[in-house]
């Protein structure tokens, strides 16, 4: 059986952050993967784009979004 579960290092001990159903003295194997912050997952994927394919991005995208998703005119001209 696996089972993925988030838990807090708290004075030398793992401490769940959800109850777990499972008899006392169960004798389990643990892998250790620190999470993630959003931050870092942005920085990661932002960094496996090439940088001459953000180059091809629109600059006024935000400004002309309903261009680029439905084709509507565009709200300045660059």
């Amino acid at each position: 059986m696996a089972l993925h579960l988030r838990a807090e290092y708290v004075n030398g001990s793992l401490k769940p952050l959800e109850p777990l159903e499972m008899e006392e003295g169960t004798v389990v194997i643990v892998s250790i993967e620190e999470e993630e912050s959003i931050l870092d997952l942005f920085d990661r994927l932002r960094g496996s784009v090439p940088d001459e394919e953000w180059e091809r991005l629109p600059a006024d995208g935000a400004m002309n979004l309903k261009h680029y998703l439905y084709g509507h005119p565009k709200a300045i001209e660059q």
